[in-house]
């Protein structure tokens, strides 16, 4: 293989974050130990607007909304998830639709009853599943967001949108707020203990773009990748168990399931021995050139690595 480019999201706030027990990484400590830093911290999102040459802070609302089959080819369009919003004492902490749990016949009943009010703001409303829903406004928005996988089991703080349209946006998003306070779907999902869908989180806008085909394989299950796979016409499967998995081909891009922030070490440690131990391993014996490594979220970055990097002994084995 010439060369691998790995992401990987979530395990870079989970090792930030506090553990009771000992973490022991060795296969990640030494490849990044080794590597040669390659730009700075990234959200998942932009690392993938990154590895597919599409413009910075991209219009994935659009990729996606084609990827589930909607006409996206005009226009400008937004990705509206449906979330629950969460107020604790240091703020407010967003959950997805994924980790709520809201299924499809809930998802079509919330977005019937608010398309009223986007169409009264000039906009359509889309929910082809339960946690991408799409706005559509008339007109292009002047909007700064935040992607979702950068908020998703955090707090909000200054996340919101911003740019000359957000108040205008804003407004949208809380008139919705309302409607969903007394929805008879989160009436009842409070009644069974469920998070309510209590909000939107808009972020993704833009209009059509092209993506570049860097890879030959892509292996990935999140969405966003899947669809910027599509678009620029690269093949992709499913992401395998471990390293050793892998399919044989030139350029491969490939993506890790987000690990979760209540993961156990066991858990790391595992992961450690799927994935970044082989990967030294694969580029000491020469079966992969070239690696990038990416560790999502603020807490990470990226590395580069040549199979001479492989080899440097005197950072720790």
């Amino acid at each position: 293989m010439r060369e691998l480019h790995l992401i990987v999201p979530g395990l870079a706030s989970w090792r930030a974050s506090p553990h009771g027990e000992r973490v022991l990484l060795p296969g990640l400590e030494r490849l990044l130990a080794r590597g040669v830093g390659v730009g700075g911290e990234t959200n998942l999102a932009d690392a993938l607007c990154s590895a597919f040459d599409f413009p910075p802070r991209g219009p994935l609302a659009f990729a996606t909304a084609a990827y589930d089959g909607l006409n996206a080819d005009s226009g400008y369009w937004l990705r509206a998830d449906p979330v629950h919003l969460q107020v604790g004492m240091r703020g407010l902490t967003l959950l997805d639709a994924e980790r709520v749990g809201l299924v499809q016949s809930e998802s079509e009943s919330l977005a019937a009853s608010l398309r009223p009010l986007f169409e009264e703001a000039g906009w359509q409303l889309f929910a082809p599943v339960p946690s991408r829903w799409y706005g559509h406004p008339a007109q292009t928005l002047d909007l700064r967001t935040t992607p979702l996988d950068q908020v998703t089991t955090r707090h909000v703080h200054s996340a919101m949108p911003a740019g000359p349209d957000a108040a205008r946006a804003m407004r949208l998003v809380n008139d919705a707020q309302i409607l969903l306070h007394d929805h008879p779907v989160n009436q009842e999902r409070e009644r069974q203990g469920l998070a309510a869908i209590n909000s939107l989180w808009l972020w993704g806008g833009g209009k059509k773009a092209k993506a570049g085909r860097r890879f030959d394989l892509v292996l990935a299950g999140q969405v966003e990748a899947l669809a910027l796979a599509r678009l620029s016409s690269s093949p992709h499967v499913s992401c395998p168990a471990g390293l050793h998995d892998l399919p044989h081909a030139a350029r491969v891009l490939l993506l890790l399931p987000e690990f979760l922030p209540h993961a156990t070490a066991a858990e790391a440690s595992c992961l450690d021995a799927a994935w970044f131990t082989p990967l030294l391993q694969h580029l000491r014996r020469g079966h992969i050139r070239r690696a990038v490594l990416t560790l999502c979220e603020p807490e990470g970055g990226s590395v580069q690595l040549g199979m001479g990097d492989a080899w440097k002994l005197w950072m720790g084995g």
